[in-house]
């Protein structure tokens, strides 16, 4: 897969480097060439060039890209630029980082497939931590809903899934459950059986509202 990064702060930098880690072609872009130069030997080429030139765009030959990530973060109208020619070049995939809401808007507009916010994504996932400090990993499928693998709490170990009811109580789903084995191994089970105790370390894969998750974990409080 060839992947082109135009603009590299911290996010763009940080895309660079893990699609080159996944085993990208990764081709990196920026207009400071001491940027370019810390990049060199981590992406397969670093090129110091002006991204909102449509012909610098082409020199690159980035109509054969797989992937575009424009990640401009400090001028708007270079990064709205990238992705208007990028996708005038026919690159199969735009992903463009904005900084505003109305930014936001406007790049899906002009083109990019995917507009990504960082900062808002961040604090997003932050909240989910705070409000479920006992998940082990989370995933968001939409506004206050989430996928979560949590361990069992100690206030219900002991109890079976068909006794705890969490549909009805908490009017959360379980995905699955992960026990240990009778060496230690980890024992996945997508269809648990609800009649089954529920033991320390267990974990459950719940899906619900973050603050049914919460309430959850919180021992039903």
């Amino acid at each position: 897969m060839k992947a082109v990064v135009i603009g590299l702060g911290q996010f763009g930098r940080a895309a660079a480097i893990s699609l080159a880690k996944s085993g990208a072609h990764v081709v990196a872009v920026d207009r400071e060439m001491s940027i370019v130069e810390s990049l060199r030997d981590k992406v397969a080429l670093a090129v110091a060039a002006d991204a909102s030139n449509k012909q610098s765009l082409e020199a690159l030959d980035i109509a054969d890209a797989d992937l575009l990530v424009a990640a401009i973060g400090a001028n708007f109208e270079a990064q709205l630029l990238a992705v208007v020619y990028a996708r005038q070049l026919g690159v199969k995939h735009i992903v463009a980082r904005a900084g505003a809401e109305t930014h936001a808007e406007i790049l899906a507009e002009v083109g990019a497939h995917i507009v990504l916010n960082p900062e808002e994504d961040s604090a997003k996932h932050m909240v989910r931590a705070m409000m479920m400090p006992g998940a082990q990993s989370s995933f968001a499928l939409a506004e206050g809903f989430s996928v979560v693998k949590m361990e069992v709490p100690s206030q219900i170990v002991g109890q079976t899934l068909l006794g705890l009811d969490l549909r009805r109580r908490f009017r959360l789903n379980v995905v699955a459950l992960e026990t240990k084995g009778p060496e230690g191994e980890a024992q996945f089970n997508p269809v648990p059986d609800p009649e089954q105790a529920l033991a320390t370390g267990d974990i459950l894969t719940l899906v619900g509202s973050d603050l049914d998750i919460a309430r959850f974990g919180d021992g039903g409080s």
